[in-house]
């Protein structure tokens, strides 16, 4: 799922929110606090950061089935040159998607105005997930360059450019699908980040990579390439999920439409080659290791979907994954169904509206799905 339906401010992180620039319709993005190593290290700023059970709340009455979501149906070379031919999108069932000039032909996600929606909605979801803060990894506040890998819409390098005025921010991303307005200090590029990187060694003080989902086939061979952009000392950090629907009180059956998300994610992606199993196979830490990081620190957090916990920032984090996921069912999953999978399009409709009435249902499902931030150092001496 790289903030827009709704205008409340997030409920957790100390700091005051912000309106995101994209458009006058988007939500307030929490900015990132001070982020110094005691802020960036305690584990109370980031909700769902616990091995014990997500407790479910116990008062149904304020459960409505049919209106916990939005309404009916899905809410009514390395850097390259910005030429036309970046911006001839594939369409595939009506749904556009990049152009694959750069040889990234494929990231499951399209690029259209509904997906971007739901991208913009991912951004404020995510920060809600760290407590409000933009990042983990303890940067210090002397960082003169970050590079967003993967930015979607860009708001999240927008934010980092508002919180450091005197930091360069590159944002890269298949598409260009980011805002013409933004901070004088931030700038986007074109860019597969599986290609040859072309940055010089030692160039950035941080480097930001978050939910991918399946859009990497060798995360080895990104992560070296992220240590020789990075200077000594810089950190890297890495935020992933892995649609893997859990409960921890038996409420997901095995034969779950959640489950056959799951199952449908894992299945396409080894047909792609590019795996959606960053938690289960520990990627993201063995990856940082290999590349020759240091000091390592792993978070692992449970997103409740839907507003089913009795803690109130975990609900506001359930409810905007709902949010988030209703912007477009559709475009989440069809790529991999049809695309990948050869199924039709119109047993993905049958399954989606199963899908659906599960997320629907907080009273009788308590499912969950397991995210993870890694960030590491690079040594001072490498």
């Amino acid at each position: 799922m790289s903030d827009r339906k709704g205008t409340e401010p997030a409920a957790a992180g100390p700091s005051a929110a912000k309106a995101s620039p994209k458009s006058p319709k988007s939500p307030k993005s929490p900015k990132s606090p001070a982020t110094g190593p005691a802020a960036a290290t305690s584990s109370a700023i980031v909700p769902g950061a616990t091995d014990e059970p997500i407790e479910p709340e116990q008062n149904d009455d304020d459960f409505d089935d049919a209106d916990s979501a939005l309404g009916e149906g899905d809410n009514a070379s390395s850097t390259a040159s910005l030429t036309e031919s970046i911006l001839e999108y594939r369409t595939l069932n009506g749904r556009t998607y990049n152009s694959g000039r750069l040889g990234a032909d494929k990231y499951w996600g399209p690029n259209d105005e509904r997906q971007n929606e739901a991208m913009d909605m991912n951004h404020h979801f995510m920060t809600l997930c760290l407590g409000g803060k933009l990042f983990l990894a303890p940067v210090g506040d002397k960082m003169e360059k970050v590079l967003d890998l993967g930015t979607g819409t860009g708001l999240w390098a927008i934010d980092v450019g508002d919180e450091y005025p005197n930091c360069e921010v590159i944002g890269t991303d298949l598409s260009p699908i980011q805002p013409s307005w933004c901070p004088p200090n931030v700038k986007f590029e074109i860019d597969d980040m599986e290609q040859q990187w072309t940055w010089p060694p030692n160039t950035f003080d941080f480097i930001h990579i978050r939910y991918m989902v399946g859009g990497v086939s060798d995360w080895f061979k990104l992560f070296k390439q992220a240590f020789t952009a990075l200077k000594p000392g810089g950190y890297i950090e890495s935020f992933e999920v892995e649609a893997d629907y859990r409960s921890d009180d038996g409420t997901l059956k095995p034969d779950s439409a959640m489950i056959m998300w799951r199952d449908l994610f894992a299945e396409g992606g080894k047909k792609l080659g590019h795996p959606f199993t960053m938690i289960s196979d520990d990627i993201q830490r063995k990856g940082m290791e290999e590349a020759g990081f240091v000091d390592l620190t792993v978070k692992d957090i449970k997103v409740p979907m839907g507003p089913w916990p009795a803690d109130p920032k975990l609900k506001e984090i359930g409810q905007w994954a709902q949010y988030t996921l209703e912007q477009d069912l559709e475009g989440f999953v069809m790529f991999m169904w049809n695309t990948v999978l050869g199924r039709s399009i119109e047993e993905m409709h049958v399954f989606l509206a199963n899908f659906r009435k599960e997320l629907r249902s907080p009273r009788t499902i308590h499912a969950y799905l397991p995210q993870r931030v890694v960030y590491a150092r690079k040594p001072e001496t490498a």
